[in-house]
């Protein structure tokens, strides 16, 4: 497959990965996914049941920690989303493929395996592992 090429500098984006458009497509695709996971984690518990002492007290233990669970996985995928939705404007705007960090390739493997990726391997490691908000 031919190399897109960034019209300012005629360097190679992304030779073996997705092609953008395609990539976009496979995004898109994946942003409707994460919002359908989103609307399930966000429906309300059916029984959320009630705080007990004594031998059932496990049960609301048990719910409290399906509710602990159901945050943090909303906070993962809408974190996902953002990550995904960055990678589209990247297609949008002609820079997919290239690091939003060091502006340079992100590597064909690692769009492979995550089309979303909007920075190289090695800016990324820099980052710290809990991602900041704001």
């Amino acid at each position: 497959m031919p190399a897109d090429l960034d019209h300012g500098t005629r360097a190679p984006l992304v030779t073996g990965a997705p092609h953008p458009q395609s990539a976009r497509d496979l995004l898109v695709d994946k942003v409707v996914a994460i919002d359908a996971e989103l609307v399930e984690l966000t429906r309300p518990v059916e029984d959320p049941g009630s705080i007990q002492f004594g031998k059932r007290a496990g049960d609301a233990t048990n719910v409290a920690a399906e509710q602990l669970a159901r945050v943090a996985t909303h906070e993962q995928l809408s974190a996902l989303r953002d990550d995904v939705r960055r990678a589209i404007a990247k297609c949008d705007d002609g820079s997919y493929g290239r690091c939003d960090t060091c502006q340079g390739p992100i590597g064909d493997a690692r769009l492979e395996a995550l089309p979303w990726a909007t920075r190289c391997v090695r800016c990324q490691a820099a980052r710290p592992a809990v991602r900041r908000r704001g």
